[in-house]
């Protein structure tokens, strides 16, 4: 499984970076020149912030060379970045640490150490973290190989419309199958990823599984994936 793309991190950059209007953070400047690709004014803000220890500015200098923007691309000092922000109790830079040593890529690969840092993130709701503890209990990696333990997070990534999650979920599921509420879950998950995900539609398993599956099967997971849709509909709603 591919770590965060480096595109899509430095998506997430700009996305990460909450700016306040009531009450004015000190890396405010600094997001608002990310918000306009001026990474080297960026930089220059976040330095001294960071020397500081302020757990924001750690993250998203590691952020910076994770995505390499206003840096060369560099995932040893992004990890180490990550890293600083992370011992602080830094959300987002325990699940991005997680992620680099769930990879290898600027560390040395840790199945145990990253499953570590996904923990909190993941029991405090991230998708992303609970995606990735997931995976590492299907896989047995970090873990004991545990199909129940691996249905039950990447069933909180999915709720939260995590597409790699629904894929993920509806093959474990598939693969599971004790029984027929296992096969109706796999169908409704498996083409719920493909409707929202384009790249889940080209590797979704959903033709295989909609094969082995009664026309009251997928009855009842087109019900239930209506249901997830209302859901979601609510919830966007009352935001």
């Amino acid at each position: 499984m591919r770590r965060i793309a480096p595109l899509l991190a430095a998506y997430l950059l700009l996305l990460a970076v909450p700016l306040s209007p009531s009450l004015a953070a000190p890396t405010d400047k600094a997001a608002r020149a990310m918000q306009k690709g001026d990474f080297k004014t960026a930089l220059e803000e976040l330095g001294p912030l960071a020397a500081k220890n302020d757990p924001q500015a750690q993250f998203l200098i590691g952020m910076m060379y994770d995505a390499g923007k206003g840096v060369a691309q560099d995932p040893a000092v992004a990890a180490s970045w990550y890293r600083k922000a992370a011992r602080q109790n830094h959300p987002l830079a325990q699940v991005y640490l997680g992620a680099l040593l769930y990879s290898g890529q600027g560390v040395k690969q840790d199945f145990a150490e990253a499953a570590r840092w996904f923990q909190t993130p993941a029991d405090n709701g991230d998708d992303l973290a609970q995606f990735y503890l997931g995976v590492m209990y299907a896989r047995g990696e970090g873990f004991q190989q545990d199909e129940s333990r691996a249905i039950e997070w990447l069933t909180k990534s999915a709720a939260q419309r995590n597409t790699r999650a629904m894929g993920m979920l509806a093959t474990t599921l598939f693969s599971r199958r004790r029984d027929d509420q296992d096969l109706v879950d796999a169908y409704a998950w498996s083409h719920l990823a493909a409707e929202l995900d384009p790249i889940q539609a080209t590797t979704s398993a959903r033709a295989v599984i909609g094969k082995y599956c009664s026309a009251e099967q997928k009855k009842q997971g087109k019900a239930l994936m209506a249901q997830w849709k209302r859901k979601w509909s609510s919830t966007t709603a009352g935001q």
